[in-house]
Parts: C-alpha cells; sequence; structure tokens
C-alpha cells in the first residue's frame, strides 16, 4: 500500500515541475505577432531604445518588432493622419503635451478596461496621460530642468537663493533661460506650505499668484547684478556653457549628454535646482509617454501593451536612464547608485519635485502661457508692471481658462 502511494506521489511531483519548467517557454512560443513603434529619439537615446527592443526580440523571437524614428515636430500629426484611416503605427513614444488633439480624435485607445498596474509610475506622470479618469498612455520617460555647472570654476554648488546669489557675487557667472516656463522653477520655493504638505495628484492644478510675485521680485533683483545672465536665447546659453565660460546653467535633463560629449565627462557637474529649507525648486515636469493606436485589432493591442509594460519596467527603466544620460524614468522602483551614476541620479532626485501640470489643463496652461504669462513675465522683469500686479493679473487669466 505504501510503495505504490508513494509512486504516485512522485509521478505528480515529476509532473508538476515538468509542467511549471514547460510554462515560460510555452508563454514564449504562444507570444507572436508583428508590431510597428514609433519614436522621436535620435542619436544616443535611438540606439539605447534599439538595444532595449533587441532585449526584447531575444525573449520573444516570434514577435517582430520594427521601429521607425520620426521627428519630434512631425510625430503626433503623422500619427493622427495614419490612424484616422486606419493605418499608422500600433503603438507610438511621443510628449504628453501633444496628445489632447489625438484624444479629442479618438485615434487613441483608452487603457481603463486593461486592470493595469500604475503603481509602480511616478503619480505626476500618470496625471500627464489622464484626462477625466480616462488614461490614455503609460509614462515612458521625463523629462525637467537642473543646474548644470563646469567643475573647473565651481568647487561646491549652491543649495539655496541665497548661496547662489553668493555665487554670483563671488563673479561665477549663472545663466538662465529667461522666459516664463523656463524661470517657473523659482515659483515653489517661496510657497507658502512645503511640497510634502500640499502633493495632489487628483489633477487639479493650483497657480500660487504670491509665489509667483515673490520669486519675480527676486529675479527682478538679481538680475541688476552683470554675472546672472537672464537670456531668452537658450541656444547661445547652451553653447556658451559647453565651451567652457560660464560657472553655471539652468539646463534641461535632454540637453545633459550633449553638454557631456562637448564640455567633457570631467569638467560637467550637475545638481538640483537651488531651493530653501523645506521648500525644494520645482522645475516643470514633462513626461513622454507611450500611446496605442485605436485601429489596432484586439490581439495586436494586448501584444502592444505587453511591450509598453517591458519597456517600462524597472530593469529597462534603469538602462534608459544609465545609457541615454538624459532620459529620466518615469518607473519609481528604479535605484540609481549616485557612486556609479552620479548625474542620473541628480536627474532622478529633481523630478521627485517637479511641478506636473496635469493632462486636464495642459490646454488652458499652454494658452495662457503662451499668449499673456511671456507678457506679465516681460512687463514686470521690465519694470513695467509690479510683481504683485503682474501675478494677480495671471492668476486671473487662469481662472479665467479654468472657467
Amino acid at each position: 500500500m505504501y510503495q505504490p502511494f508513494c509512486k504516485i506521489l512522485l509521478l505528480a511531483i515529476a509532473l508538476f515541475l515538468a509542467g511549471c519548467s514547460n510554462t515560460p517557454s510555452e508563454a514564449k512560443a504562444r507570444l507572436q505577432g508583428r508590431l510597428l513603434i514609433w519614436h522621436p529619439f535620435q542619436g544616443k537615446e535611438a540606439e539605447t531604445l534599439n538595444l532595449i527592443l533587441n532585449d526584447y526580440r531575444e525573449l520573444y523571437p516570434k514577435v517582430k518588432i520594427v521601429s521607425e524614428s520620426v521627428p519630434e515636430e512631425e510625430i503626433s500629426e503623422q500619427f493622427l493622419q495614419q490612424a484616422q484611416s486606419s493605418l499608422g503605427p500600433n503603438l507610438m513614444i511621443s510628449s504628453y503635451l501633444s496628445l489632447r488633439p489625438l484624444i479629442k480624435a479618438g485615434v487613441l485607445l483608452p487603457l481603463n478596461d486593461y486592470n493595469l498596474d500604475l503603481s509602480t509610475y511616478f503619480p505626476r506622470s500618470i496625471l500627464q496621460v489622464t484626462v477625466q479618469d480616462n488614461l490614455y498612455g503609460l509614462p515612458f520617460s521625463l523629462n525637467t530642468q537642473v543646474l548644470c555647472y563646469n567643475k573647473t570654476k565651481v568647487e561646491q554648488p549652491p543649495k539655496t537663493l541665497p548661496e547662489m546669489r553668493k555665487e554670483v557675487q563671488a563673479k561665477r557667472q549663472i545663466a538662465l533661460t529667461s522666459n516664463f516656463l523656463d524661470t517657473f522653477w523659482g515659483v515653489q520655493i517661496f510657497e507658502s506650505k512645503p511640497s510634502s504638505e500640499k502633493e495632489d495628484f487628483t489633477g487639479d492644478f493650483t497657480f500660487d499668484s504670491q509665489a509667483w510675485a515673490a520669486w519675480l521680485e527676486w529675479l527682478q533683483q538679481a538680475k541688476n547684478h552683470p554675472d546672472l545672465i537672464l537670456s531668452s536665447d537658450q541656444s547661445t546659453l547652451h553653447q556658451t556653457f559647453a565651451t567652457g565660460k560660464l560657472a553655471y546653467y539652468v539646463c534641461k535633463s535632454e540637453e545633459i549628454s550633449d553638454l557631456k560629449a562637448t564640455l567633457g565627462e570631467d569638467k560637467l557637474g550637475v545638481t538640483t535646482l537651488p531651493g530653501a529649507t523645506n521648500r525644494p525648486a520645482g522645475p516643470l515636469l514633462f513626461t513622454r509617454a507611450v500611446v496605442f493606436n485605436q485601429a489596432s485589432s484586439s490581439a495586436t493591442s494586448q501584444l502592444a501593451l505587453q511591450l509598453a509594460r517591458f519597456l517600462t519596467n524597472a530593469e529597462q527603466q534603469t538602462k534608459l536612464a544609465i545609457q541615454t544620460e538624459s532620459l529620466i524614468p518615469a518607473n519609481s522602483k528604479v535605484k540609481l547608485d549616485e557612486r556609479l551614476s552620479p548625474i542620473q541620479a541628480v536627474l532622478f532626485a529633481q523630478s521627485k519635485t517637479a511641478v506636473a501640470v496635469p493632462l486636464n489643463f495642459v490646454y488652458q496652461f499652454q494658452k495662457a502661457t503662451e499668449q499673456d504669462g511671456e507678457l506679465f513675465y516681460n512687463l514686470v522683469l521690465e519694470g513695467v508692471m509690479t510683481p504683485r500686479e503682474g501675478a494677480l493679473e495671471l492668476n486671473q487669466l487662469f481662472q479665467d481658462r479654468r472657467d
């Protein structure tokens, strides 16, 4: 009695183990199809994406992936034209700023019904792919601003605005792109509550007019010093810093790779923007998202979603950060060792304090800032309008746009 029972038990265990060992290979065999992906990347960013796609191909050899680069300024419009004819890529990587027209045209696949686990993404980035509680994409990468500095001119970069002013007084030149959006990073420093107390991921964007007025007053006073350079010509500032003529430059994260190559890896330093105690700087956050073509079949959409989850898992996002040197992971579970990847760790840290204008409000925000926000900004800095007057006018404009 005992011996037959043992044989049956051993047979059951063997069958169980065989089933377990075959499951991954069977799943791999079942996963097959063809996907066309569009992206806006060039150079090192494109190379890194293709390396990640090659890793996917090795895991799932029966999935054929065609990857095409389309210029950033053309990609969403081309997607719209193609998708309206039930053509185009199955998935696309694009800036969240271009999503509203695609959503309005009904060419993007809504993702609410797919029961996706969004817990690995930064909540701020989810706000930038969601409209009226409808999810239209998965965050792929982030862009924001940081403080770049020349290590040959700087011993210790400033951590606060008072320290930043001391650097200017010591004749270490600091360059800032002078416009409403690129100097928005200072507003959060002057807000009445620390950012940790005001986190709101509901999609509501509030403009603190008093904080903006205080920040403009600081800029107004600081710009009178000859070594604080405020210029609307970002290209010239970039080039001047890259050739080693400036100590500091408030740069965009997407500029890092080029600055590192031009200035030199041993000279380029990157740190978070100076803030205040309990009030870090809050540069604007821009999400690039993976979105999906509504015209794709159900099976193809499922396959595209599986690829997107692969592209945004912690392992692939770590590769993206380290190898591109400029793209910030949208996956909050990524761990970057600041000893091995100091620049990437700084970018990742800065993205955590960045301000995300939700997709719900981005159209109104763009209209307000492009049309009148820039005007009020310049009127204040030129002394035609007081910071308080400019802030009140702009706040009313935001309220009108919201209504």
